[in-house]
């Protein structure tokens, strides 16, 4: 047998071995980023929770990654927006929030996604040894990678590995999934932080809705506002538990602001 003939035969033997396992990890690492939303995630809390995390690792100009994008959001959507015990993150290598945020506008990703210059992303790539992309790992409550590579990550193949480690399906409710439009502006609030209300300041003279969402991604409240007869609007905050949030304006269905909000205790 000639040298290539062997040199073929060894890659084919290391073949299964390159394909199981696009992480060497077998153990978490934690790591705290924002997505090109500016809401914060950490690792940590969401297991301490008891929830799955499913991580898709992936970058704006792979092929693959354009083709994962939808399945990987309707999976997602099978279980639950965020909103069960199931957390889906888009970790990003070398791309820029906007350039996040177009991908995923374009291509159907609408889970919580992370820019890798701007959010942290390129040191969680870093941290867990990603060799190629797209990459999506499953991470236990206790911090174990229980799959360090699902593929084919079609939603069928998805669906199947998350609820084969105790993913409950149910529905999606954030209201947030099929949202486009990139022309997102920041909006005034104040007080901020705030207690029993805020304060909404915008210029828009029609019918407007405001999402509350929590870092999980998971929708809190939302208010009908009718036209604006004034530039302000005074929305209840009573019996939302104190924390850091993110609230969306929406006009016809489409996000036309977004800013931080931090609700601090006494609004019971």
């Amino acid at each position: 047998m000639t040298l290539a003939g062997k040199k073929i035969i060894i890659l084919l033997m290391l073949l299964p071995a390159m394909v199981k396992a696009q992480t060497a990890l077998d153990t978490a690492v934690n790591f705290t980023v924002k997505d090109v939303h500016g809401v914060t995630h950490k690792l940590n809390e969401y297991l301490e929770q008891g929830k799955l995390v499913a991580v898709d690792f992936f970058t704006i100009t792979c092929g693959p990654c354009v083709t994962s994008a939808p399945e990987i959001n309707a999976a997602y959507e099978h279980f639950g927006c965020n909103g069960g015990n199931v957390v889906f993150l888009g970790i990003n290598w070398g791309a820029t929030n906007e350039q996040v945020l177009q991908f995923g506008e374009t291509y159907g990703a609408y889970y919580p996604s992370v820019s890798g210059l701007e959010g942290n992303g390129n040191h969680v790539v870093a941290d867990y040894q990603v060799l190629s992309y797209p990459t999506v790992i499953l991470i236990e409550p206790g911090g174990a990678i229980c799959e360090q590579y699902i593929w084919p990550p079609s939603v069928a193949h998805l669906d199947s590995v998350v609820a084969s480690h105790g993913g409950i399906a149910m529905p999606c409710n954030t209201g947030l999934n099929k949202e486009t439009g990139s022309s997102i502006s920041t909006i005034k609030v104040f007080p901020n932080p705030a207690t029993e209300y805020v304060n909404v300041e915008t210029k828009e003279k029609s019918n407007l809705s405001a999402l509350l969402i929590n870092m999980l991604g998971v929708a809190v409240r939302q208010w009908q506002i009718s036209a604006f007869q004034v530039e302000v609007s005074r929305l209840s905050l009573k019996g939302i538990e104190p924390g850091f949030y993110q609230l969306f304006l929406k006009k016809h269905g489409m996000i036309i602001g977004t800013t931080a909000l931090v609700i601090s205790g006494g609004n019971k």
